[in-house]
C-alpha cells in the first residue's frame, strides 16, 4: 500500500484530521475500537445486575466480597501468569474470553434456576460479626449473586488488562500517544450506549434481568474475531530482531515471574503505588457520591437517576476527549504531562471540596475526574506500558491492574472508614486526599519522565519496527 497516497474518501480524510490516524493504520484501529467496544459493552450490559444481586447482602458485608475480589484476582493472575509462560498470546486470549462466556451461560442457568424469591437453601460460608467464618444455611439465590458478584469485578479488571497488554504489544510507542486516545473512545462509548439500550428493553419487558447476561455473551464473542484480525493484520509494536521465529508469541518466565519482576523493578514498583493512590481517591469519591446522593433523595428510582446523569454526562465527555484531545494533549505537551494533569487537578479538588462538602460539588468534581481519568489517565497508563518488554506487559501489567488494583481498594475502604470511625466528617477527609493527590502527581511526573527516557534509550539502540496496517 502507498503510505503516502492521499486519503481516498471523506470518512479517511476525517480519521486523518481530527484524530491523527494514518490510512495504513485504518483497518487496525477501528477493530481495535471495536474490541475495547465490545468488553466494556458486555460489562456494562450485566453490570446493574450485579448490584442488583448484591443489593441482598447487608451493607455491612460488602467488605467480605471485596475481599473475595481480591482473592480471585491473585488467583486470576496467577493462571494467566501460567498460561502465557506456555502458550504464545495469540493463542491464549481466545480461550480465555472463551471461558468468560462460558461462565456467562452457567449464571445464566443458575440465575433462572435459583430467582431471588427462590427460598431453597444450602450449606455455605458465612460470617459473624466477630469475623470468623462459619457454615450455616444460605439461600442459593444469595451464593449465586455474591459468586456473580465476585466474577463480574474480576472479570472487567482482568479482561481490560489483558487487552491493553495485548495492544501495547501491537503497537508502536509512537504510535501508542496518536492512536490510544481513539481506541480508548471505544470503551466509552461501550459504557454508555449498553447500559442505557438494556435498561430500555428491560422497561419494556423485552429482555429479563439474567436474559442480559446472553446478551453480554455474544456481545464478547465479537472480541474473538477482533483477536484473530488484530493478531493477523498488525506486525506488532516490539522492535526488529528483538525476537526470532516461532518464540515471537510466546512470553515465557515462572509462572510467579510477574510478582517478582514487580518487586525488582522501580519502575513498576512506582506504577503500583500510583495505582494505589488513584484508588485512594476514587474511594472518597465513591464513598461520599453514596452518602450524598442517599442522603438528598429518599426514593431509589431518584438515586438511580442521579447517578445515571453522572454516568451519562461522563461518558459523553470521555468519548469527545479521548477521540480528539488525548492524542493532541500527548503530542504537543508529552506524557508527562498527560500523567500529572488529573493528579494536579485533584490537589486542588479536593481543597474545593472541603470548603464546600455538598452534593452538587462533589457530582461536578465527580464529572470531571472519571471524564478526566477516561481521557488523560487511563490513556496514559497504558502508554507507559510500551516502554517494558513483553514479559512485563502481559504479567506484571496484570498483576498490577489485578491483585494490587483490587488489593488497593480493599485497604483503601478499611481506611476511609477508619477516619470516620476518628470522627472525620468529609471536609477533614478531603483534605486526607488532597495529600494524596500530591503524592500521586509526584509519582505521575516520576512515571512520565521515566518512560520518556526508556523510549529515547530504546529508539537510539534499536529501530521501531514497521507500524501497524
Amino acid at each position: 500500500m502507498n503510505d503516502t497516497a492521499a486519503p481516498s474518501n471523506s470518512l479517511e480524510r476525517l480519521f486523518l484530521v481530527t484524530a491523527k490516524i494514518e490510512r495504513r493504520e485504518l483497518r487496525a484501529i477501528l477493530v481495535s475500537f471495536v474490541y475495547l467496544f465490545c468488553l466494556m459493552a458486555s460489562y456494562y450490559t450485566i453490570r446493574p445486575l450485579r448490584d442488583a444481586l448484591a443489593s441482598e447482602v447487608a451493607s455491612e458485608d460488602l467488605k467480605f466480597l471485596w475481599t473475595g475480589t481480591f482473592i480471585f484476582s491473585v488467583v486470576a493472575a496467577v493462571i494467566f501468569s501460567w498460561l502465557i509462560s506456555r502458550f504464545k498470546v495469540s493463542s491464549c486470549l481466545p480461550w480465555i474470553y472463551g471461558f468468560f462466556i462460558i461462565n456467562m451461560g452457567i449464571f445464566y442457568v443458575l440465575m433462572g434456576a435459583y430467582p431471588l424469591e427462590s427460598t431453597e437453601t444450602m450449606m455455605a460460608p458465612i460470617f459473624n460479626t466477630d469475623a470468623f467464618v462459619i457454615f450455616g444455611e444460605v439461600k442459593v439465590s444469595l451464593v449465586v449473586g455474591c459468586s456473580f458478584y465476585i466474577w463480574l469485578s474480576v472479570f472487567n479488571m482482568f479482561v481490560v488488562s489483558v487487552f491493553w497488554s495485548f495492544l501495547a504489544d501491537r503497537y508502536s510507542k509512537e504510535q501508542s500517544k496518536r492512536l490510544f486516545g481513539f481506541v480508548a473512545a471505544g470503551g466509552s462509548a461501550g459504557a454508555a450506549i449498553a447500559p442505557s439500550t438494556m435498561g430500555i428493553a428491560a422497561a419494556f419487558g423485552l429482555v429479563s434481568a439474567q436474559g442480559t447476561v446472553i446478551f453480554a455473551a455474544v456481545i464478547l464473542s465479537v472480541t474473538l474475531f477482533c483477536i484473530h484480525d488484530l493478531t493477523t493484520h498488525t506486525s506488532g509494536g516490539h522492535a526488529k530482531g528483538a525476537e526470532k521465529g516461532g518464540s515471537k508469541d510466546k512470553v515465557g518466565g515462572s509462572t510467579l515471574s510477574g510478582f517478582k519482576t514487580l518487586l525488582q523493578d522501580p519502575y513498576l514498583m512506582a506504577f503500583a503505588v500510583f495505582v494505589a493512590l488513584y484508588t485512594f481517591i476514587s474511594t472518597i469519591f465513591y464513598v461520599a457520591q453514596v452518602d450524598l446522593v442517599r442522603a438528598a433523595f429518599e426514593t431509589r428510582a431518584d438515586r438511580y437517576a442521579a447517578n445515571a446523569i453522572v454516568d451519562g454526562v461522563v461518558n459523553t465527555l470521555a468519548i469527545f476527549t479521548q477521540m480528539f484531545v488525548t492524542s493532541r494533549v500527548a503530542g504537543k505537551w508529552g506524557l508527562v504531562f498527560l500523567m500529572a494533569v488529573m493528579p494536579i487537578f485533584m490537589f486542588f479538588a479536593f481543597f474545593a471540596l472541603s470548603a464546600f462538602p455538598v452534593l452538587m460539588m462533589i457530582l461536578s468534581l465527580q464529572v470531571v475526574r472519571r471524564a478526566g481519568n477516561y481521557a488523560m489517565t487511563r490513556p496514559g497508563r497504558e502508554m507507559l506500558w510500551t516502554v517494558v518488554d513483553r514479559d512485563k506487559k502481559y504479567k506484571a501489567k496484570n498483576v498490577i491492574d489485578g491483585p494490587v488494583y483490587r488489593g488497593a481498594d480493599l485497604i483503601n475502604i478499611w481506611i476511609e472508614n477508619g477516619l470516620r470511625s476518628a470522627g472525620f466528617g468529609l471536609a477533614q477527609i478531603a483534605l486526607v486526599g488532597a495529600g494524596v493527590a500530591a503524592a500521586w502527581s509526584g509519582f505521575a511526573i516520576y512515571l512520565g519522565k521515566t518512560a520518556e527516557k526508556r523510549k529515547s534509550a530504546i529508539a537510539d539502540a534499536v529501530p521501531e519496527s514497521a507500524p501497524a496496517e
